[in-house]
C-alpha cells in the first residue's frame, strides 16, 4: 500500500524519482511502511525536501474535537466556581497553573511560569495570558486538549499507536510536590471560559521547528450551530515562529508582540482569553493584591519548598524546584505596570501560619484500603503576654463569641482559631480550598487534659496527600479524604526529622506531652502567686461560673509584679477610676502558684470626701526618678518631669473650677517654685507656671540646674490662671510641699556632656590648707576651654585643675538639603534623591527626637515623603518616579517644599524641580521615501493598488524633547512589524522597513503595526486595494494624441493621452572619434550616443595601462542594462610624462652624526621608462625629516632644503646630483625624499629612502643634561652638602649622541682647584676620601647622590671643580673628562645667598645667549636689506607654494564659528601634525568632533533651541578639569618607575590650539582626560602591565596603528579597531614650521622698510630729542638708571667676596 502511495503521489504532484522529498505529518514524523499502515484517514500531510525545513507559509490542519464520553458520565456533578458563593477567580487561574506546573515537570532549567493581565486598550481589549516554558503539545495533543473530559489516563500523545505512551504515576516525593496536577481534561476549558469568551492555544512542542495554534471562542460555536456545522471541529494552524501575518483584528494587537517573542524558544505554551467578563477584569485591577495572595497560598510549597516560607532562612528549598511564577498586570498609561512574583508575597496564609508557630509536630497517616499515605503538621502559635499570636486571614472579620454560653462545659472560649478547622489540605502540592479537616480524635480538646483546654486554640495544621485520595474535577474539594483519615484501620505515626519515629508509642500521648511542652515553654501569660483560697462568688450571673474561685496574693504580668493592697487607677475609661487593690480571682479549683491567660482582679474605688480630692495632689513621675520627701541628692541630679492632675471628689481630673452657673468655671493653673535656703536667706531658684493639657495634665519639665549645695523647698500650688493666686473664695487651694538637699558628687564616673550653644554651670569650691571651705579670693578665676575645662588662679597651692568635658551637638537649629544648586534637574520618568541633613547652630548635624523630615511636592500623582532622622541627623528623601505630560518639548517646573512638622522653628526649605523631557522613545513618524508627502499616522486609511508593493518605507524615532533618536543595533532590535517575520536588523538600523506586499482581492482590508519595546510606541494604518488596468503598450505608431476607448457589457469611457517616446531600448553611437589608434594615456574625446530619445554627450578620461582596448557602452534603465556601440582604443606611452623618480646612492654607507652624506643621483623616468631632460634642476628638492616613513608623500611640516641650504646640482647625462649635504648631529631614525614639480600644482615624489643616523667615534664623557652650578657648604643638612644627585654620565661624540654602548670601565671621580692652585685645601667626599670610581657599564654611568662630608675641608667661598674622568682600557684614545665647577662655603647663610646669586647668574646667561642670538639675526637680517623688496616678494611666493599645496583638514561644515561666544567646533579647535596621531585621537572622540563649544551656558542653550535640539552643545563654564597637568603614570615623584616602550605621550598634547589656548586645553582635558597614545599594540599592553604593577591606574590608550586598550584593560574587537582613515573626519594638518617663519620674516622686512621710510623723520626728530635729554624728566631717568647700575655692580661685588676670579656679566637689550 505504501509503495502504491508513492507512486500515486510523484504522479500526482509530477516529481521526479531522483529528486530527493519526504512526506511527514505535521508532527515531523517521517513516513514509511510501518508507520503508513498506522496512518489515520483525514490526516495531514507535508511534502518537504527535508525533515527539518522551515513552512514557508502557514499551513492549515483540520481536526475534530468530538466529546468523551465522560462528559456524559459525569456530566452531573456540580459544576464549577458554584460552591460556598466564595470568589473563584484565583481557582480558575489556578487550573491554567496546573497546567503549566504539568508542562515544565521535566525541564532541565527554570520553570518559569507567567500570568499576564492586559486591561489596556492601547493595545487591545482586555485579555489575560497563561505562559509556560515547558514541552509544548504537538497538534495531536492540541487536538486531545481541546476534547472534554479526555483525562491523562485515556489520552494518546502521538499520531501513531506504536508512540503511544501510558500513564505512569510519579514516584513519591515530600509534600506530594510531583507537578501531577493536570488531571481531569475538564478545569482548562472550564477555567477560559469562565474568564472568558475565546481562548487562542499556541504551542512548539520540544524538537519541533512548528508552531501549531488553536483557537476556540463561544463566537464560533454559535455560528456553526447556527449554520447547522460540526460544532466540535475547528482548525489548527501550524506556522513558524514569530508568524504574525494572520492576526488581522484591531483588538488583538498585543498578539503581535507576544508571537515576536516565539524566536528562539525551544518549547512553549500560551493560553491566550479574550473577551474576559467585565467583573473580572475588574477584580483582577482593583484586588491584584488579594489575586496574587490567594494565588501564593494555593501554590505556597511549589514557589517555597518543602518546608514552605522561613523567612531569615539562610539558604531555600525552593532552589530545587527552580519554580518561578510571576503575575503582571497592564493598564493604560500613565499607570505603570505592576509586576509580583508569587515568592515576594508575604501575607498568605501558610507564611503566616510558619512564621508565626513556636514549634511543630509532624505526622503520617496510612489508610488500609488503598495504601495512601498522609503527611500532616501541627504547628503551636503561642500566647504571648496580653494577645494570642494565631494569624488571622488578611481581610476577613471575625465575629466576636458568645461569652455566655451555657454549653460551653470548660467555660473555654476559642479566643485564637475561634471556630476554625485545624488542617488545611494539599493535593499533589497544591491547595484544595473549599476542604479543611478540623481534627481528629487523637488531637480533639475532648481528648485531653483540662488543663490545656485552651492550648487547643493555637493550633494550625496541613495535610498533604497525593491522588490516590479522589478530588473533584475543578480541585475545589476531596470526596473521600476525611472519610478515609478517620477511619478506625487508618494507623498514625509520629515523625521525627522526615522518618516515622521508632518509639512504639501513642499518637495521643506524645501529641499531649507535645502540648504541654509548648505551653509550659512557649506561652508568656499572668503567673498568679500567694495562694489564699478558694470561694465562691453569688453576683456572677452564671450559675456554673460562680464556683469555684481561686484567690491569690499577687500577679506577676509582662515583668511587673501587682499585689494586692496597691493603688491603681483605670486606663482608656471615662471617667478615670482610682482605687485600691482587694485581691486577685481566677476560675477553677488551684491549690498553688499557677500561669494562666487571664484573670480578674477586686478593686476597692477611692472616693473623696472632701471638696477637691482625699489627697492634694495626684503626682506622677514618668521617668520613674520619684524623689521622696527629705531626699539627698547630688549635685545636678535631674528632677522631673513630673505630671500633676487635681481631682474633685469624684476622682476625676479637673481643670477650672466647678460652675455656679452656665458655663465653664474658672481657670485654673499649677505653679511650681524652688527656694534655695542658704546663710544669706532664701533665693527662689526656679519658678514654672504650667497650664492643662488634656493628655498629660499640668506637666512640669526635668530640671537639671540644680547644682548649687544646700536646702531646697519645692512648692506645688494651685493658683487661678487669671491672678495667680492660691486662693479661691477665702480657701487656700490645693498645694503640695518638697523638701530635699543636694550635696556635692563624690566622683564623676565620667566626664560631662555639654551640648553645642546651651549654657552649663562650673560649680567651683575653695578650701583653706585643712579642707575647710573658703570664701573664693580675688582676682577672680581665669576659665579657658579646648575641650577641656582649664581653671587657674594665682597664689593657690594647685593654681591650675582641669576637667575634660564631652561636646555633643546642639539643638537643632537648621534644616539643610542637597544638592544645592536651584532648580534640581530631573529627567522625566526617573525618581529624585535628596539628601537632608539637621544642623545646630554652629553646623554639625545633630541628632534628637522626634527629628522627622517631610517633603511635598505640588503633583498629585506623587504621596508625601518621609525620612526619620532622629537617630542618625541625616537621611535620604527619594520621591516615586515622576511622570509628567511634557508639552512642546519644554522642560516642567514643579515646587518641592521641605519641613519639620515637629520643629516648627526651624524654616522651611523651597526648591525648585525642572522636569526635563526624557531620553526615552515617545513618538515615532513612518514615512515613504518615494513621496515626500506621505507619512503614515495612526490609524491612517491608505488606498493602494491590488498586488502592488508599498516601498520605501522608513521611520523615525523621537523622544519627549521632539529630538530625533540616532537608531543604534539596541534600539533597531526592538522594532517590531505585523506584516512579516523575516527583518534584516542592518534595514532597521538605517531607519528602513520591509515593504509591504498590497492584498490581491480588492476591498481587502489589511491592519498594519510598527511598534518599539512591546507596542508602547506604535504606528498602525490599514491599506485597502483597488483594480489598476495594466499592460496597455504602444508597439509602434507616430507620437501625440491618442484616443482609448474603455468598454465593459454596455458601459463606454473615451479618454485622450498622450504618447511620448517610451522606455529607452537601445543605444546607437551617432558621432565619435574614427579608430583612435594613438591615443595618450590620458585623452579627452567626445561621443554622441543617441539613447533612444535622449542625447548624451560623454567626455571620457582614462587612466590605465598601454595596451589595446575595447570603449563599450552599456545604458540601465531602472537597473536593467541597455545594449550599445563599442569603440576600439590603443593606448602608447608619452615619453615626456615623467612617472617616477629613480634615486640611488651607496647603500653600504654608514651615516654618522655630523658626517657627509652620500652622493645621491636622481633620474626622471618617464612611461616608456627613458629620462626626460627637460625639467630644469630648480625643479628637483630634497627633503629630509626625523622620524620613519609617512608613506607615499613627506608630512605637511617638512620643508625643502633648497629654501634654507644651497644644493650642489649637477646635470649630467640627464642625472641629478646631489652631494657635500651634512648628515643631522642628531642620532636616530631619518627619511630622505626627492621630490620633482612638475607644474605649479602637481609634484612628483620618489620612494621614501630611509636612513638611521649613528653615532660618531667616542670623544668624551657628559651626562644627559647639563645640571645646574652646585652650591655647597660644610653644614649637617645633607642638602647643603650635595653636589650632584640623580645623575647619568654616558661617552658621547662631539654632537651629545650616546657613543659607548659597548665600551665598559670605570669612571674616577675627583676634586680639584679651578685656578690650578695645588696648595688650596681640597673638600672630601663622604667617607673622607679625596676620590673614588664608579662603574662604567654599556657606556653608562649613574649616579644616585654625590655629596661632601660634614664640616669639610675647603676655603670659604672658593670654586673647585668637579673632575670625572673616563677610564676606558680597550679604548685606543683617552676621551674627554667631564667637569662639573661648583662653589663651597663654610656656613649656610653664604651658600643661600650665592645660591641665590648663581641663580640669577644662570639665568641672565641664558638671556645674554636669547640676545646674542637675536643679535645674530638682525646681523644676517641687515646683510640683506639691501634687497628688501626681492626677498619680501620671494617669501610671498614661498607662503603662496605653501598655501596650495594639500594639507589634511576637517571635512565637518562648521555653521556656528561668528556668533558671539562661540569657541567653534571640536574637529575645528585643534591641529594634529602626525597622520597616525590624528587618525585614531579623531576615531576615539568621533561622538565629539561635531559638538558646539561655548564661553557660556546661555550661548550653548541658544544653538539647542535653533537646531531643535538636533546639534550637540559643551558650555565651558558649566566645565570643570582639574589645573595642574599629571605627569605621565610611569613618573612619579619627578622619577622614572620604569623605562617606558612605545613612547608614550599625552594625546591632548598632541594636539596644536591655534587660537584661545587656555579655552582649548579646558575642553581637551574634559573630552580626552588622561588618554595615552603610543607607537603600537604591544607596547600598549607592556605599557599598561608596568604601570598596574607600580599600583598605579592607566588610563585608556591608543596605538598609532589603529588600536585601543581601554582603561579596563579591554583591547581587540571592532569596538577597538579604528575604520579607514578616509571613513573618518579627522582634525586638520598645522602649517609647516617654515611657513611661520616666512610670516614673522615678511613682517619684519614690512616693518624694516616702513623704518627706512621713517628714518627721515627720525633724523629731524634726533636733534630736538637731544634738546629733550637735558631736560630735568630725563635727568632724573638718568639718575634711577645709575642707581640701577650701582645695584647691579654691589650684585658683582657680592659675587666677587666670595670667589676668587672675577665674574662679570654682559647684558645685550635690542630696543
Amino acid at each position: 500500500e505504501f509503495s502504491m502511495f508513492i507512486f500515486i503521489f510523484l504522479q500526482e504532484f509530477r516529481i521526479s524519482p531522483h529528486e530527493a522529498f519526504v512526506v511527514a505529518t505535521t508532527d515531523r514524523t517521517t513516513l514509511d511502511f510501518d508507520k503508513f499502515k498506522e496512518l489515520q484517514d483525514g490526516s495531514t500531510l507535508y511534502l518537504l525536501q527535508n525533515e527539518h525545513q522551515a513552512l514557508p507559509v502557514a499551513a492549515e490542519e483540520h481536526i475534530t474535537f468530538t466529546p468523551h464520553y465522560d462528559t456524559l458520565i459525569r456530566g452531573g456533578m456540580y459544576e464549577y466556581y458554584a460552591s460556598q458563593g466564595q470568589a473563584p477567580l484565583s481557582y480558575t487561574l489556578a487550573e491554567l497553573i496546573d497546567n503549566a506546573l504539568s508542562a515544565t515537570a521535566k525541564n532541565k532549567g527554570r520553570r518559569i511560569i507567567e500570568i499576564r493581565v492586559l486591561n489596556d486598550k492601547t493595545v487591545g481589549k482586555p485579555a489575560v495570558i497563561v505562559l509556560d516554558n515547558g514541552c509544548g503539545m504537538t497538534s495531536k495533543q492540541l487536538n486531545n486538549w481541546a476534547v472534554y473530559r479526555l483525562s491523562k489516563f485515556t489520552k494518546e500523545s502521538s499520531t501513531f499507536a506504536s508512540d503511544k505512551e501510558g500513564y505512569v504515576r510519579p514516584d513519591h516525593v515530600p509534600r506530594s510536590l510531583n507537578s501531577d496536577i493536570s488531571y481531569f481534561g475538564v478545569g482548562g476549558k472550564q477555567a477560559v471560559f469562565y474568564i472568558g469568551d475565546s481562548a487562542r492555544m499556541i504551542s512548539k512542542p520540544v524538537g519541533s521547528p512548528d508552531v501549531h495554534e488553536l483557537v476556540l471562542s463561544k463566537e464560533e460555536f454559535e455560528r456553526k450551530e447556527k449554520n447547522k456545522e460540526d460544532i466540535f471541529s475547528g482548525v489548527i494552524l501550524n506556522r513558524k515562529p514569530g508568524d504574525s501575518s494572520h492576526i488581522k483584528n484591531n483588538d488583538e494587537h498585543f498578539l503581535q508582540a507576544l508571537i515576536a517573542e516565539e524566536r528562539g524558544k525551544e518549547s512553549f505554551t500560551a493560553v491566550v482569553i479574550t473577551g474576559v467578563q467585565p467583573e473580572h477584569i475588574t477584580f483582577l485591577t482593583e484586588r491584584f493584591n488579594v489575586v496574587t495572595r490567594e494565588l501564593a497560598h494555593i501554590y505556597h510549597y511549589y514557589i517555597h519548598g518543602v518546608n514552605g516560607n522561613v523567612r531569615n532562612k539562610s539558604s531555600s528549598d525552593s532552589d530545587d524546584l527552580k519554580i518561578d511564577i510571576h503575575v503582571t498586570l497592564r493598564e493604560k498609561p500613565p499607570k505603570c505596570p505592576r509586576a509580583i512574583h508569587l515568592r515576594e508575597v508575604e501575607d498568605d496564609m501558610q507564611t503566616l501560619y510558619i512564621n508565626a508557630a513556636a514549634d511543630t509536630f509532624e505526622f503520617r497517616a496510612s489508610t488500609a484500603a488503598d495504601n495512601g499515605t498522609v503527611e500532616g503538621i501541627i504547628r503551636y502559635h503561642p500566647f504571648l503576654y496580653d494577645k494570642e499570636t494565631y494569624p488571622k486571614r488578611p481581610g476577613a472579620s471575625y465575629k466576636a463569641p458568645d461569652n455566655d454560653d451555657d454549653d460551653n462545659e470548660s467555660g473555654f472560649t476559642d479566643q485564637a482559631r475561634k471556630r476554625m478547622p485545624i488542617f488545611e489540605c494539599f493535593w499533589n502540592g497544591r491547595l484544595i480550598p473549599y476542604t479543611a479537616v478540623s481534627e481528629f480524635d487523637w488531637c480533639s480538646p475532648s481528648k485531653g487534659a483540662k488543663e490545656l483546654a485552651e492550648c487547643y486554640s493555637r493550633l494550625s495544621g496541613v495535610l498533604f496527600t497525593d491522588d490516590r485520595f479522589q478530588v473533584t474535577t475543578n480541585k475545589l474539594t476531596f470526596t473521600d479524604l476525611e472519610m478515609k483519615l478517620k477511619n478506625k484501620d487508618t494507623i498514625y505515626t509520629t515523625v521525627v526529622n522526615g522518618q516515622k519515629s521508632s518509639k512504639r508509642a501513642n499518637i495521643q500521648n506524645e501529641f499531649s506531652l507535645w502540648l504541654q511542652n509548648c505551653h509550659e515553654k512557649f506561652d508568656k501569660q499572668v503567673k498568679f502567686l500567694g495562694y489564699q483560697g478558694t470561694i465562691t462568688r453569688p453576683e456572677v450571673p452564671s450559675k456554673k461560673m460562680q464556683h469555684p474561685w481561686a484567690m491569690f496574693s499577687s500577679i506577676e504580668w509582662d515583668g511587673k509584679t501587682y499585689k494586692t493592697g496597691q493603688r491603681v487607677k483605670s486606663l482608656r475609661t471615662n471617667p478615670v477610676l482610682y482605687g485600691t487593690i482587694v485581691k486577685f480571682l481566677l476560675y477553677g479549683s488551684y491549690d498553688g502558684d499557677v500561669f494562666a491567660t487571664g484573670g480578674q482582679v477586686e478593686v476597692i474605688r477611692i472616693i473623696w470626701t472632701t471638696l477637691f480630692f482625699l489627697a492634694p495632689f495626684l503626682m506622677v513621675w514618668p521617668k520613674g526618678n520619684e524623689w521622696p520627701q527629705n531626699a539627698v541628692c547630688p549635685a545636678g541630679t535631674p528632677l522631673g518631669p513630673i505630671n500633676v492632675e487635681i481631682l474633685n471628689k469624684r476622682g476625676e481630673s479637673i481643670s477650672s473650677m466647678p460652675s455656679a452657673g452656665q458655663g465653664k468655671g474658672p481657670v485654673l493653673s499649677m505653679q511650681l517654685t524652688i527656694v534655695l535656703h542658704d546663710s544669706k536667706g532664701d533665693k527662689v531658684v526656679s519658678k514654672f507656671i504650667a497650664q492643662h493639657s488634656p493628655k498629660w495634665g499640668f506637666e512640669f519639665k526635668k530640671n537639671e540646674s540644680l547644682t548649687q549645695l544646700g536646702k531646697y523647698t519645692l512648692f506645688l500650688n494651685t493658683v487661678m490662671k487669671d491672678t495667680n493666686e492660691p486662693v479661691f473664695g477665702g480657701k487656700k487651694l490645693p498645694n503640695f510641699t518638697l523638701k530635699f538637699t543636694v550635696k556635692g558628687k563624690e566622683k564623676q564616673s565620667s566626664d560631662p556632656s555639654v551640648r553645642v550653644g546651651v549654657p552649663f554651670n562650673i560649680p567651683l569650691q575653695f578650701k583653706d590648707l585643712y579642707g575647710n571651705l573658703t570664701a573664693p579670693p580675688k582676682p577672680p578665676p581665669v576659665l579657658e576651654c579646648n575641650y577641656d575645662l582649664k581653671v587657674t588662679l594665682s597664689g593657690l597651692k594647685t593654681e591650675t585643675q582641669t576637667v575634660k568635658i564631652i561636646l555633643h551637638p546642639g539643638t537643632p537649629h537648621s534644616l539643610h538639603v542637597m544638592p544645592e544648586e536651584d532648580p534640581v534637574k530631573v529627567e522625566n520618568g526617573n525618581p529624585v534623591a535628596f539628601n537632608v541633613e539637621i544642623h545646630d547652630e554652629c553646623g554639625n548635624i545633630t541628632a534628637h527626637p522626634r527629628q522627622i523630615v517631610r517633603c511635598s511636592l505640588t503633583l498629585e500623582e506623587l504621596p508625601l515623603v518621609t525620612v526619620d532622622c532622629s537617630n542618625t541627623g541625616a537621611g535620604q528623601l527619594m520621591t516615586k518616579p515622576i511622570n509628567l505630560k511634557i508639552i512642546d518639548g519644554q522642560p516642567q517646573t514643579r515646587k518641592v517644599q521641605f519641613e519639620m512638622p515637629s520643629q516648627r522653628h526651624i524654616a522651611s526649605i523651597t526648591r525648585e524641580l525642572k522636569v526635563i523631557p526624557s531620553t526615552r522613545v515617545a513618538l515615532m513618524q513612518v514615512y515613504s521615501a518615494g513621496d515626500d508627502n506621505l507619512v503614515l499616522r495612526n490609524n491612517d486609511k491608505i488606498d493602494w493598488v491590488a498586488g502592488g508593493v508599498l516601498e520605501n518605507l522608513f521611520y523615525r524615532l523621537y523622544d519627549e524633547a521632539g529630538s530625533e533618536v540616532t537608531i543604534s543595533a539596541e534600539i533597531a532590535s526592538k522594532i517590531k512589524v505585523n506584516w512579516t517575520g523575516d527583518i534584516d536588523l542592518e534595514d532597521l538600523i538605517h531607519r528602513r522597513l520591509p515593504d509591504i506586499e498590497v492584498p490581491t482581492q480588492v476591498q481587502d482590508e489589511r491592519f498594519f503595526q510598527v511598534s518599539y519595546h512591546d507596542q508602547s510606541v506604535s504606528v498602525s494604518f490599514t491599506i485597502t486595494s483597488s483594480v489598476v488596468v495594466t499592460g496597455i503598450r504602444f508597439s509602434s505608431g507616430p507620437l501625440g494624441l491618442r484616443e482609448m476607448c474603455f468598454k465593459y457589457s454596455t458601459y463606454v469611457e473615451h479618454i485622450k493621452i498622450e504618447v511620448t517616446a517610451g522606455i529607452p531600448a537601445q543605444l546607437k553611437l551617432i558621432s565619435g572619434p574614427e579608430q583612435v589608434k594613438n591615443v595618450k594615456n590620458l585623452f579627452s574625446h567626445s561621443c554622441v550616443v543617441h539613447c533612444c530619445f535622449i542625447f548624451t554627450l560623454l567626455t571620457i578620461e582614462a587612466h590605465v595601462s598601454m595596451g589595446c582596448y575595447k570603449l563599450q557602452f552599456t545604458g540601465f534603465f531602472n537597473k536593467k542594462p541597455i545594449p550599445g556601440p563599442s569603440v576600439n582604443l590603443t593606448i602608447i606611452p608619452d615619453r615626456n610624462k615623467p612617472v617616477r623618480l629613480s634615486v640611488e646612492y651607496d647603500s653600504k654607507v654608514r651615516f654618522l652624526a655630523g658626517g657627509i652624506f652620500p652622493v645621491f643621483s636622481v633620474t626622471v623616468v618617464s612611461e616608456e621608462e627613458s629620462p626626460i631632460t627637460t625639467f630644469s634642476p630648480t625643479a628637483v628638492s630634497m627633503r629630509l625629516w626625523s622620524g620613519v616613513s609617512s608613506g607615499g608623500t613627506p608630512p605637511p611640516t617638512v620643508g625643502d632644503w633648497l629654501t634654507d641650504v644651497k644644493l650642489c646640482l649637477l646635470r649630467k647625462c640627464c642625472v641629478f646630483f646631489c652631494r657635500d649635504k651634512q648628515i643631522p648631529e642628531h642620532a636616530g631614525p631619518h627619511v630622505i625624499q626627492f621630490s620633482l614639480r612638475v607644474d605649479e600644482t602637481k609634484l612628483l615624489f620618489s620612494d621614501q629612502i630611509p636612513v638611521n643616523v649613528v653615532a660618531n667615534q667616542p670623544v668624551k664623557l657628559g651626562p644627559d643634561s647639563q645640571p645646574r652650578t652646585p652650591v655647597v657648604s660644610n653644614s649637617k643638612d645633607i642638602t647643603s652638602r650635595t653636589l650632584v644627585e640623580n645623575m647619568t654620565l654616558r661617552i658621547m661624540d662631539s654632537h651629545g649622541n650616546p657613543a659607548g654602548q659597548d665600551l665598559n670601565g670605570r669612571v674616577a671621580v675627583s676634586i680639584k682647584c679651578t685656578n690650578g692652585d695645588k696648595n688650596k685645601s681640597l673638600p672630601l667626599f663622604e667617607g673622607k676620601i679625596h676620590s673614588f670610581r664608579l662603574d662604567l657599564v654599556d657606556g653608562k654611568a649613574y649616579i644616585t647622590r654625590l655629596a661632601i662630608i660634614e664640616n669639610s675641608p675647603g676655603e670659604n667661598g672658593s670654586i673647585y671643580t668637579l673632575l670625572f674622568q673616563p677610564e676606558v682600557p680597550k679604548f685606543p684614545t683617552p676621551l674627554n673628562p667631564f667637569e662639573l665647577e661648583f662653589h663651597f662655603y663654610n656656613d649656610a647663610d653664604n651658600q643661600a645667598k650665592i645660591s641665590h646669586l648663581t641663580k640669577q647668574k644662570d639665568e641672565l646667561t641664558v638671556a645674554i645667549a636669547a640676545y646674542e642670538n637675536i643679535f645674530l639675526t638682525s646681523t644676517q637680517l641687515l646683510k640683506l636689506l639691501t634687497a628688501i623688496d626681492t626677498l619680501i616678494n620671494k617669501k610671498r611666493a614661498e607662503v603662496d607654494k605653501i598655501l596650495k599645496m594639500p594639507r589634511r583638514s576637517c571635512s565637518i561644515r562648521e555653521n556656528f564659528m561668528l556668533q558671539p561666544d562661540v569657541l567653534g567646533m571640536v574637529g575645528h579647535l585643534a591641529f594634529v601634525e602626525d597622520d597616525t596621531a590624528a587618525w585614531v585621537i579623531s576615531w576615539h572622540i568621533r561622538g565629539d568632533m561635531d559638538c558646539i563649544i561655548t564661553k557660556t551656558k546661555e550661548a550653548a542653550e541658544r544653538i539647542y533651541r535653533e537646531t531643535q535640539g538636533k546639534q550637540q552643545v559643551m558650555a565651558l563654564d558649566s566645565v570643570f578639569v582639574p589645573p595642574r597637568d599629571r605627569p605621565l603614570p610611569h613618573i612619579r615623584y619627578g622619577r622614572t618607575l620604569f623605562d617606558p616602550p612605545g613612547n608614550p605621550v599625552y594625546a591632548r598634547e598632541l594636539l596644536i590650539c591655534p587660537n584661545d589656548q587656555e579655552c582649548c586645553d579646558i575642553v581637551f582635558k574634559n573630552i580626552l582626560g588622561d588618554t595615552i597614545v603610543i607607537d603600537d599594540l604591544q607596547s600598549a599592553n607592556n605599557y599598561r602591565r608596568a604601570v598596574v604593577q607600580n599600583k598605579s591606574p592607566c588610563p585608556t590608550i591608543l596605538t598609532r596603528q589603529g588600536d585601543r586598550v581601554s582603561g579596563k584593560g579591554k583591547f581587540g574587537g571592532a569596538q577597538n579597531k579604528a575604520p579607514p582613515m578616509q571613513t573618518l573626519p579627522l582634525f586638520g594638518a598645522p602649517f609647516p614650521p617654515i611657513y611661520h617663519t616666512l610670516r614673522n620674516d615678511i613682517e619684519l622686512l614690512q616693518q624694516y622698510q616702513l623704518a627706512v621710510k621713517k628714518r627721515e623723520e627720525a633724523e629731524k626728530e634726533r636733534s630736538d630729542h637731544i634738546q629733550n635729554l637735558k631736560s630735568p624728566e630725563m635727568e632724573r631717568k638718568n639718575q634711577e638708571m645709575e642707581e640701577k647700575k650701582k645695584l647691579l655692580e654691589d650684585i658683582e661685588r657680592q659675587l666677587g667676596m666670595f670667589v676668587d676670579h672675577g665674574v662679570s656679566f654682559l647684558l645685550f637689550v635690542f630696543l
